[in-house]
């Protein structure tokens, strides 16, 4: 549509200048019908009254026919000339001479006058008739050629669409291009936020990939740390030492009828698996054969509590270079029958050298005699008492 628009706009310009010499040359040629005109005008006025008047005057001093009153005057003048003795004739014959010079002088001049403004005009006139033909030739000629443009004009705007609709059309591409290219604003925009976004992501990625490492390092940590790592490595190394000790106590405990065992792997209950899970169970054995901790009563469980803490404490103070200083038993003897009691009673007394101080707390009278030095705490109406014995 532009180019088709651009096209007509150059035909449009190329006949631009007809159209001016056009215009040019019709007002030359209504200039130059006003000046026929005028002159034709002119003509027609001399033929009409210069011309008759001229056949008039000249027929009249041929017949010498003009001025009666003046020539009756005149002969009356010659015939007093006559009675007085005047020529009259020479004079007549001189006036009339005179006179007839005169009148035919100027006559003569305006004749000449006239012939010289008719030859004049007839010039102008016969100039005018040939610039008038040389108009109208080049009037046909640029006619012909203005029909030409306009049938070309005419055959280019049919074959050329509705201008109209061009311009719409081309109104709604107008519109159709100042949205693209506030659409392509906005995407160049959306594409600095995606490179702003890209260097953050990079940024992201280089702080996500420094995590990752402190992440797998923390995670290499937490194994190092967790029950599979160095605390189970510590573990396995001292449960071998833990479980002696706490077999030597229990035996004391229970007349060597009870024995601990430390489990550290078991199989997975899927029989797929070939490899073994990480656990802790205590099985514990005695005359009615092995059995896990959850299947003892109270009291036995109470025997092997107090023989695996203690053997534990005496591990842990063992690796830390200390010595234990103190035990003290929270009651723990209500669970047990009269021989529980005495053995571990017994095992108390047997470890008891072990520590500078034992404490027993508990609420069974019948015990007390069991050992040589006790604190008795009673309850009264204004509060507890200590009595040392």
């Amino acid at each position: 549509l532009d180019q088709t628009v651009q096209l007509l706009d150059e035909q449009l310009r190329e006949l631009t200048p007809a159209e001016a010499g056009l215009r040019a040359v019709s007002q030359v040629l209504a200039q130059l019908g006003a000046q026929s005109t005028q002159i034709e005008s002119q003509s027609s006025a001399w033929e009409q009254e210069g011309a008759p008047r001229l056949a008039e005057v000249t027929a009249q001093f041929a017949a010498e026919s003009y001025a009666p009153q003046a020539r009756q005057l005149l002969q009356a003048i010659d015939a007093e000339l006559k009675v007085i003795g005047y020529d009259a004739s020479a004079h007549d014959a001189t006036r009339r001479a005179e006179q007839a010079g005169r009148s035919a002088d100027e006559e003569q001049r305006a004749l000449g006058v006239a012939r010289a403004t008719q030859a004049s005009l007839e010039r102008e006139i016969a100039e005018m008739e040939g610039q008038i033909r040389s108009l109208q030739t080049e009037t046909s000629r640029q006619q012909t050629e203005h029909d030409q443009a306009v049938a070309r004009l005419a055959a280019a705007e049919a074959e050329a669409p509705d201008i109209n609709a061009a311009r719409r059309d081309l109104f709604n591409l107008q519109e159709q291009e100042q949205r693209l290219r506030m659409e392509l604003g906005a995407a160049q925009q959306l594409v600095l936020v995606l490179d702003e976004q890209k260097k953050r992501r990079r940024a992201f990625q280089s702080e996500r990939e420094e995590l990752e490492r402190s992440i797998t390092q923390f995670k290499q940590l937490e194994r190092a740390f967790g029950k599979d790592g160095v605390p189970a490595l510590l573990i396995e190394q001292a449960l071998p030492q833990i479980e002696a000790k706490a077999n030597a106590i229990l035996e004391r405990l229970s007349g060597g009828g009870m024995a601990v065992r430390f489990i550290t792997q078991s199989a997975y209950k899927d029989r797929r698996r070939d490899d073994l899970k990480e656990t802790l169970d205590i099985q514990i054995s005695d005359g009615a054969g092995t059995r896990d901790y959850e299947m003892f009563s109270g009291g036995e469980a109470f025997r092997v509590n107090f023989a695996v803490r203690l053997a534990l404490s005496e591990v842990l103070a063992q690796r830390a270079g200390a010595r234990l200083q103190t035990l003290v038993i929270d009651e723990g003897f209500g669970s047990q029958d009269a021989l529980g009691r005495q053995r571990l009673i017994e095992a108390i007394n047997l470890v008891r050298q072990d520590f500078a101080k034992v404490l027993v707390i508990t609420h069974i009278d019948e015990l007390k005699d069991a050992f040589p030095h006790r604190i008795e705490v009673e309850k009264t109406g204004r509060g507890s008492s200590l009595r040392v014995v």
